[in-house]
């Protein structure tokens, strides 16, 4: 009797077989060769000072950083961004019926906390920058303290703060001149000044020397304030070129130009 068929059923059963183990271990294998898409990063902006836009841009201060987020994903916050009874990116415009500093720097913190909250709500996979500016870095200090305390619905692992030209600069800002809870008529009720440290956020201050809104230390602070404050929004300046680098500690401090 010829074997000749016999064996190459044999064979053909032997390929066959060899074939499903490599399927098989094929689709066994893939799994693990595959990768979760990484975890969105929003950065919920909170401006200066008469840098107020209409929704859903919010706020100026951040438009030249924006262009350049690594695939970030901005979140404006619109709030009034006044400092009633004068107004204008320098104060300089009267306008006593405005919101004063106070009053705009509340409803500020409430609309943060919120965007905040509501990006987490909407993504709970994803990580988040608080960047404020000048009085949006005001809001952004006491934001990123009750944050720092675990009283948002964000946990405190997700989140780090940029903060520019921030009044509350523990040492030299604005704040450290008025004792916490003295009222300035019109203006607003002393926040004092931030901590050094946020426990379990990373949180960096940016400062230009002589800029009398986080370095209120000098004489030359108020001209210094009306010559280096507008730099930090500019294209190509502090904000643009440093907002993505976020997860820092401490101040950095810049030469006055």
């Amino acid at each position: 009797m010829s074997t000749t068929k016999p064996n190459r059923l044999t064979r053909r059963l032997k390929s066959v077989v060899a074939s499903t183990v490599l399927l098989l271990a094929g689709a066994v294998v893939a799994p693990t060769g595959a990768h979760a898409a990484p975890a969105n990063h929003y950065y919920i902006e909170i401006g200066g000072t008469g840098a107020a836009a209409d929704a859903p841009g919010c706020t100026t201060s951040f438009d030249a950083a924006n262009r350049n987020l690594n695939g970030g994903i901005a979140i404006p916050v619109c709030y009034v961004a006044s400092g009633g009874p004068f107004v204008g990116s320098h104060n300089e415009q009267p306008a006593p019926f405005a919101p004063s500093f106070g009053d705009s720097v509340n409803q500020g913190y409430w609309n943060a906390k919120a965007a905040l909250e509501n990006a987490y709500r909407a993504d709970p996979t994803a990580r988040f920058t608080i960047a404020g500016y000048s009085q949006g870095a005001w809001v952004g200090d006491l934001l990123l303290q009750t944050i720092a305390n675990n009283g948002t619905e964000v946990p405190r692992d997700r989140v780090d703060g940029m903060l520019y030209s921030d009044p509350m600069q523990p040492g030299t800002g604005f704040w450290r001149l008025v004792p916490q809870g003295v009222l300035i008529p019109f203006v607003a009720y002393s926040p004092g000044t931030g901590p050094e440290d946020f426990p379990g956020v990373p949180v960096q201050r940016h400062c230009i020397k002589t800029d009398g809104v986080c370095d209120a230390t000098s004489l030359d602070s108020f001209p210094g304030f009306l010559q280096q404050h507008p730099r930090y929004f500019r294209e190509g300046e502090i904000i643009a070129t440093t907002l993505t680098g976020h997860g820092g500690r401490g101040t950095v401090w810049y030469p006055a130009a």
